[in-house]
Formats: C-alpha cells, structure tokens, sequence
C-alpha cells in the first residue's frame, strides 16, 4: 500500500509537519512574533517564547488547574495559553523582574480578555516566592537560572500532591556556556528525579513534566 502525498515520510518531514501545523494553529502566535521584535529593538537577550504554547495550555486543561503559579512572565505568551487552556475560573500568579515586560505582558493579557485572571507580581523568584502562601496545581520555570534552585525549593513548598512542574530553559549552556548559574540549573535537572519528590519525564526539547509526591 503507497503512502498518501500528504503522510510524512521520514522523522524529519514528521517534525515539519507538527511544526507547521502547530504555528499555523497557534492562537497567541502574534504575541510569540512580538518576542523578536521587542529584543531586536530593546536589545533583551532573555525573553523568548516557549516553543509550543500549545502545550502548555494542553497541559494545564488536563491537569484541571485552578491555581498556575509561573516564574517569568516575559511578554505574557505562556500565561495566555495557560489561561485559555485551563479555563475561566483559572488564576494564574505571575512573576516577573523587567517593568517594561509587565507592562507588554499587560497590555497582551487585556487585548486577550485576559487579564482579570492573570496578576503579574514583580520581582525575582528569591524575593517573591518566600512571601507566597498558596497552593498551586501547576507550576511553570522558565527564568534566570541563577533562581533555579530557590525556585525549586519554593516549588516544593507551593505545589499541591500530584501538582504539576513545567521546567523550560534548562539546557540554556548550549547557547550562552558562559551564563551566570548554569551549575546551579545542572543541579536542578538532577533534583527534579529525585523519586521522594518528584516523578519526572523530559520531553525532546529539554523540557521537564514533573508531578509533585
């Protein structure tokens, strides 16, 4: 039996395909392009997209989150998508150091009708964490890996049993080996199996699914 035109036929048409069709699908896809264009005009070599917002929102409507706690904001992309995922009654705390980027991230969750269900809290996660007290059901990392490990920590604090880690950017060394806190990133990834803790699965991007024991 021949293959269809349209079936791909090889791990790399695969990959185009589940590309393409996911930025053709992405409904917050003019939010990530604006990404490029604030760092190309403000000079802002740490604020990038997560690669699949899709994903992110996918994960939080069958988690059936009601509390997301996310450390780093940037220009809200990844807290658009797990608001719209997760569902209306859904609050989504914040946090994030750059004032411009609160302000970006503002203006994207209002044009969305969104930002009476997401807060941004400004300041870095060393601050801002120890002064949390809730539960979250879903937690998101994607930050300075100088805060990883104190991020880590509060994570462990935060998240309900059977809560949900998403940990981005923790193979940041292949672009920037000379980032300040790589090691303290490297320790993170080791934590994160520790099996008291955490279960743990990393996805092909690097990303981490931990659920909280």
């Amino acid at each position: 039996m021949s293959l269809s035109p349209n079936e791909p036929a090889s791990a790399e048409a695969v990959q185009q395909w589940v590309e393409k069709n996911t930025l053709d699908h992405d409904r917050f896809a003019h939010v990530a392009a604006a990404y490029e264009t604030h760092r190309s005009a403000h000079g802002c070599y740490d604020v990038y997209p997560y690669s699949n917002g899709a994903l992110l929102g996918t994960l939080a409507a069958a988690h059936r989150a009601k509390r997301i706690l996310e450390v780093g904001s940037g220009l809200g992309y990844s807290a658009l998508w797990f608001a719209y995922g997760a569902g209306d009654t859904t609050r989504i705390d914040s946090l994030e150091k750059d004032p411009d980027h609160m302000k970006i991230a503002r203006g994207h969750f209002k044009a969305a009708g969104l930002n009476d269900r997401i807060a941004i809290l400004r300041g870095v996660a060393s601050k801002v964490l120890p002064k949390l007290k809730d539960k979250y059901d879903l937690a998101y990392f994607d930050t300075d890996p100088a805060e990883s490990l104190i991020a880590l920590e509060h994570f462990t604090r935060l998240l309900k049993r059977g809560g949900l880690l998403i940990s981005a950017n923790l193979f940041l060394g292949q672009y920037a080996p000379g980032l300040p806190g790589l090691e303290k990133t490297a320790e993170y990834r080791v934590r994160i199996f520790d099996q008291k803790h955490w279960l743990t699965s990393f996805l092909t991007d690097g990303t981490a699914l931990s659920i909280k024991r």
